[in-house]
C-alpha cells in the first residue's frame, strides 16, 4: 500500500517521536523517490534468494558491546550475532551457499561511530545484509545527533545500493527497559526496513509472566547473559523463518529493490561524511600534542585502528581546518583520563566551548567512547577546530587527554573527503 500525501508529510514531521506504520510496499517502483514504495522483506528476500542460488553472501553483525556478545558465556557460541549466524550458516550449508557471515560489533559503538565505521567495515566487504544494533548506546548520543547519524548510516547501506538492513532494539533490565526504539522504529518504518524488538516480542509472548531478571546477570543492567541473547536469537530467527517462507519459487517474482531513497527525515549529513584521524588530517597549529589516542582492541581486529591525538600538559592546543556542514569530535572517556575543551571558529563566529568529558568515573579501568558535535550549519563551510587541555585539578597532572577522530559532514557526496 503506497503511504498517502497526508501521511508522508505526518511522517517527515512526526516520525522522530511517534510510532508511525509505513505501508507494506509494492512490487512497481518510483523513479522519483518520492516515497519508499520498496516492500519491507524486499532486500532480506534477494539475500536468501542468493543463498538458495548457491552463492557468495555476506553478513554483517554491526553495533556495539552487545552485538559482541558480552556478558554471554562464549562471544562465538552464546551472543546472540552467533545464534543467528549459525541460523544462516546452516541455510547456506543446505543450498552450497558461500556464507561470510561478518562480526562487526565494536564496544561503544553508537551510530555516530557507526557511521564513521561504515564505509570501512561494511561497504568495503561488500555486505549484503546488516543487522543494526543501535538501540541500546544511542540512548547516550547527543539529542542533535542520534537521529540523523542513525538515518545518515541507513543511507549509506541502502542508497544506490541493494544491501539490506534488518534493525534490532535491544533495552535495559529494568523498568520501563528503556532504549532508542522510540526514536529509532520510526526511521525504520520511513525506510521499511525489518527489525525486531526484544522488549515487544517478549511482552507479546510472556504477558505478565515476564521476569527480566532471568536475562541479566547480578547487578548487571545493560548487557544480557546467555538466557538474554538466546532470546533476542530467538525472535531474530523467528522472523527470518517467517520471512523465508514467503520466498517466492521463482526468482523472477522476487520484490524489486528501490535503490534511491526519498528524501531523508532528518538530513544527508552522516551518510556523507568525512571521518578525519591522524592518518589524513594535518593540524595547522599545534603546541603539545601528539599523535595517538587509545584504540579498542576491536577496533584492530576491525580493520579500523587509526589513531587521533593526545595530550597532557595544561595550555597544549591543536588546531585543524576542515570544511562541511558540521564538526563531530570523537574521544575515548575513562576514570583515568583528564578533560579538554574543543570551539569552532567559522565566517567570523565562535561557537561556544565545549568541554569534552574525557574523564568518566563510572568507567574504572576501562574505555568507553563518546562524541560532542561542536557545529551544525546548512551550508559548505570552512571550520578553524580548536581543541585545548585546559587548567584542571592537581590530580589531572600527567593524566591524558585524547581526541579519536573528527568527523565532517557534508550536504552532498561531492563534498566528501575520504
Amino acid at each position: 500500500m503506497k503511504l498517502t500525501k497526508i501521511k508522508k508529510i505526518a511522517l517527515a514531521l512526526a516520525a522522530l517521536t511517534t510510532l508511525t506504520a509505513a505501508g507494506a510496499g509494492a512490487k512497481s517502483i518510483v523513479k522519483d523517490a518520492a516515497e519508499m514504495v520498496e516492500d519491507e522483506n524486499a532486500r532480506v528476500l534477494n539475500v536468501m534468494a542468493k543463498i538458495r542460488r548457491g552463492e557468495e553472501v555476506h553478513i554483517a553483525a554491526f553495533g556495539g558491546s552487545i552485538t559482541t556478545g558480552y556478558n554471554s558465556s562464549n562471544l562465538n557460541e552464546k551472543s546472540w550475532r552467533a545464534l543467528v549466524g549459525q541460523w544462516w550458516k546452516e541455510k547456506a550449508a543446505e543450498y552450497g551457499a558461500d556464507l561470510k557471515y561478518l562480526h562487526e560489533g565494536v564496544s561503544g559503538t553508537d551510530s555516530a561511530y557507526g557511521a564513521a565505521r561504515a564505509q570501512f567495515h561494511l561497504i568495503e566487504n561488500k555486505v549484503d545484509l546488516v543487522f543494526l544494533e543501535f538501540a541500546m548506546n544511542d540512548q547516550w548520543l547527543e539529542a542533535g545527533v542520534r537521529n540523523r547519524s542513525y538515518e545518515g548510516l541507513i543511507r549509506q547501506i541502502e542508497n544506490n545500493s541493494e544491501s539490506g538492513i534488518f534493525a534490532l532494539f535491544v533495552n535495559e533490565r529494568n523498568s520501563p527497559q528503556p532504549s532508542q526504539q522510540k526514536e529509532q522504529q520510526p526511521i525504520c518504518e520511513y525506510y521499511h526496513i525489518p527489525f525486531v524488538s526484544w522488549k515487544d516480542c517478549e511482552i507479546k509472548e510472556k504477558g505478565d509472566s515476564l521476569d527480566w531478571n532471568l536475562y541479566f546477570d547480578g547487578t548487571e543492567s545493560i548487557h544480557p547473559n546467555d538466557a538474554g541473547h538466546g532470546e533476542i536469537a530467538k525472535f531474530i530467527i523467528q522472523k527470518l523463518e517467517s520471512i523465508w517462507a514467503l520466498l517466492p519459487e521463482n526468482d523472477a517474482d522476487l520484490p524489486e529493490i528501490q535503490k534511491s531513497l526519498p528524501a531523508p527525515l532528518t538530513d544527508r549529513g552522516y551518510e556523507f561524511l568525512s571521518f578525519y584521524n591522524c592518518d589524513n588530517l594535518k593540524p595547522v597549529k599545534n603546541t603539545g600534542w601528539s599523535n595517538g589516542s587509545p584504540v579498542h582492541p576491536e577496533w584492530v581486529a576491525h580493520g579500523n585502528s587509526s589513531e587521533g591525538w593526545r595530550a597532557t600538559e595544561e595550555g597544549a592546543e591543536i588546531v585543524f581546518k576542515v570544511k562541511g556542514t558540521s564538526v563531530n569530535i570523537l574521544f575515548a572517556e575513562s576514570d583515568g583520563f583528564r578533560n579538554c575543551q574543543a570551539w569552532v571558529k567559522y565566517g567570523g563566529k565562535e561557537s561556544k566551548k565545549f568541554t569534552l568529558k574525557c574523564e568518566n568515573s563510572i568507567r574504572q579501568g576501562y574505555l568507553g567512547w563518546s562524541s560532542k558535535e561542536l557545529v551544525k550549519t546548512d551550508k559548505e563551510t570552512t571550520f578553524e577546530v580548536h581543541i585545548i587541555v585546559p587548567k584542571g585539578r592537581a590530580n589531572y597532572k600527567g593524566r591524558e587527554t585524547n581526541i579519536c577522530g573528527i568527523i565532517v559532514t557534508h550536504e552532498d557526496a561531492s563534498k566528501k573527503k575520504d
